[in-house]
Parts: C-alpha cells; structure tokens; sequence
C-alpha cells in the first residue's frame, strides 16, 4: 500500500502519425527490395530470378544466363548436360 500508479496517455499528434518502415533497402526502377530478398534478383538487371528444376539451378530470364556456376563433379547428373545458356 502507499504506491501511487501513474498512467502515460499517448499524445493526439502521435495519434495519426504513419508507422515508418525500417530496414535496408534498394530502390531500383521504382521497386523496392528488401536487403535479405537481394539474393533473390539478377545482379545486372534486378529481375526476380528463376529456377530450372532440370538442372537444380537459378537463372535469369531476361538476361538469358546462369546465376549459379556449375560445379565441378563430372558425375554430377544436373550440371552434366547443362547448356550455355538456360533459354536455348
């Protein structure tokens, strides 16, 4: 007993004040792309990457090329016969 509470009511100009967005971020052609989905677009052109299921591996389609280097195993069955170029 004897303790006194004290209530904190929030100001009304915080009342209509508009979140912020906090984070690293590239703004890029008017598009926005969070620093942990980069790894998710084309280093040259930042178009969304795709994926070949045939050959386990991204690539981008407008710059027609391979984002992942094949590997080294000559036994390994997807980059075996992987062409040039993923849209032959």
């Amino acid at each position: 007993m004897g303790k006194t509470m004290m209530l904190f009511l929030d100001p009304k100009v915080r009342k209509h004040k508009k979140k912020q967005i906090e984070g690293t971020f590239l703004l890029v052609d008017d598009r926005v792309i969070a620093i942990d989905e980069l790894m998710d677009y084309c280093n040259d052109c930042f178009e969304p990457l795709s994926y070949h299921k045939e050959f386990d591996a991204c690539y981008c389609e407008p710059c027609n090329a391979w984002r992942e280097e094949a590997c080294t195993d000559p036994t390994c069955e997807y980059c075996e016969l992987r062409p040039k170029r993923p849209l032959s």
